[in-house]
Formats: C-alpha cells, sequence, structure tokens
C-alpha cells in the first residue's frame, strides 16, 4: 500500500488554493512575510518520513546563510537534513525523529536559539513572537507540534513559519513533509494548542524556537523579556538564549552533529549540556 499526500482538514487553507494565495498576498503586503522568500528559496522536503526536524532545521540554517564548515558534496558546503544528525543513531532517527529538547541541543550547536514550551508562553506571547519573526528575514520561528489536534494524520511534527495574515489572525507552516501535506495557513489559536499535547516519548508538552545567526545582534528584548522558563531545562542562572560553542572546523566530518554523544538525547538542563560543550 502507498499513497500520494492527504486532504487538509476542512478549517486549513493549502498556500496554493486561491484563497491561501490571496492570504500570501496580504500577509506580504502588510509586511507579515519578510523572512519568506530566504527559506522559500532553500525549502527542504524531509528526505525520510521522519526527518521533519533535521529538514526544518537545515532548511532554516540555509535561509540565515550559516556557513557549516563542513563538506556536502564535491567542494560544497551546505546544510541537509541527511548531514544533521542528533545523538541518537541513525536508525532511531528514521524510526522516531527527535524530540524537543534533541532539536535544541542539535540546532544551538549551529546558531542562536530560543527555545519555549508551549505550557510556558502564554497565547499573546505566541501571536507576538509570530509577528516578531514574520516582519525579519534574519530570524526564524520552527514549531514543534501535535498533527492529530489539528484533524491531520500522524502526531508530531517539525516545521519553520513563512508567514503571518493580521485580518484573519492565520499563520502560513511550511510544512517539511509536502509528499504528505502542502503548505498550509492555520488559526493562530489552533496552532497554539497544538503546542500543548504531549510527545509520547517524553511526556513533555511541544513548543516552538526561534533560530538566527551566531553573530546575529537582534532586539530580542521584546522576545524574551517575559519569557517563561522550562524548569526542566534551565537553572536558575540559565539564560533563555542557548548559544553553545562552535564545533572545531578543522575537521571536515561527512556528517554534522552536536557533538555530545548521547548527552543530549534525555530532558537534560541547558547548564548540563553546555557544561559538555
Amino acid at each position: 500500500m502507498s499513497f500520494y499526500r492527504r486532504e487538509l482538514p476542512a478549517d486549513l487553507v493549502s498556500f496554493t488554493s486561491e484563497k491561501g494565495r490571496k492570504l500570501f498576498k496580504e500577509a506580504l503586503n502588510a509586511g507579515y512575510a519578510e523572512g519568506y522568500f530566504n527559506l522559500a528559496g532553500n525549502f527542504t522536503v524531509q528526505s525520510e518520513p521522519a526527518y521533519c526536524g533535521p529538514s526544518s532545521l537545515a532548511m532554516v540554517l540555509n535561509a540565515l546563510e550559516v556557513d557549516p564548515g563542513r563538506t556536502w558534496k564535491g567542494v560544497w558546503r551546505w546544510y541537509s537534513d541527511e548531514l544533521l544528525e542528533s545523538c541518537r543513531t541513525e536508525s532511531e532517527l528514521k524510526a522516531s525523529g527527535i524530540t524537543f529538547d534533541q532539536f535544541l541541543c542539535l540546532s544551538s550547536s549551529h546558531a542562536q536559539v530560543i527555545a519555549k514550551r508551549g505550557t510556558a508562553s502564554s497565547r499573546n506571547e505566541f501571536l507576538r513572537d509570530i509577528k516578531y519573526v514574520t516582519q525579519r528575514d534574519d530570524v526564524f520561528m520552527v514549531l514543534s507540534f501535535s498533527r492529530s489536534s489539528l484533524g491531520q494524520t500522524g502526531d508530531g511534527h517539525f516545521s519553520p513559519v513563512g508567514a503571518y495574515h493580521p485580518e484573519t489572525n492565520k499563520v502560513l507552516v511550511l510544512d517539511s513533509a509536502r509528499y504528505k501535506y502542502p503548505s498550509w495557513f492555520c488559526d493562530v489559536d489552533k496552532l497554539y494548542d497544538s503546542l500543548q499535547h504531549l510527545d509520547k516519548e517524553t511526556n513533555l508538552p511541544r513548543g516552538y524556537f526561534l533560530i538566527s545567526r551566531k553573530d546575529a545582534r537582534l532586539d530580542l528584548d521584546p522576545v524574551a523579556a517575559d519569557l517563561h522558563i522550562d524548569p526542566l531545562l534551565t537553572t536558575e542562572t540559565d539564560m533563555d538564549v542557548v548559544d553553545l560553542p562552535e564545533r572545531p572546523s578543522d575537521v571536515l566530518p561527512t556528517r554534522l552533529s552536536c557533538g555530545k554523544s548521547n548527552a543530549c538525547c534525555s530532558s537534560k538542563k541547558v547548564q548540563e549540556i553546555t557544561h559538555l560543550a
């Protein structure tokens, strides 16, 4: 048995539909799709059914024009999902993908990251962060959400945000599993609710990430000012911006990982991870 795509639930708007195109044009004219073209120019369909996390991260890192310092193919340096490894084995990654904490650990090795659990941010904060990132092209949001809560098949999924339509309060999700669903517009409140669902593997809620270059000097105070820190990820002395050191660039391995062995595979505190960097 095989499948060619799934039909979107009725309350989600396909990006390529007449209504979806209208929403995007209006979002662009309103100034809430500034980073879309960077993402679209580097869009990556995940190479494996469970590679939504690495695929979303590769897309964002390429959109930010981050040099991986590692060869991809031939003489070229480039990010691709099959080169981005979490601390799971390849067979585990293909079977189960990565968790919120593993995505945080992996992404923080390549970029500046603010991670927010769904239960640790309010609806207003989530909306404010969406507006912030969609008005810029130097910081992007990657969602970790529950598909089933939106009426889609499957459950946990990662994908980046491409635009926001203020009049209808809808956000464009650039679905990394394009073979399954097209990109789609979703009501912000429903998307926020999808972040609250627990990951069956960790029994923790999902959430979202704000990702920028390590050398970026962004005015993130409006984003982080009232950030509620997840006690499972931080200690009292931790910062909300997770910025782990770059891996050595004098060696060019064929794959890119966080370099922390199994240290990031459980819900460890950021402080503990930092000590291992």
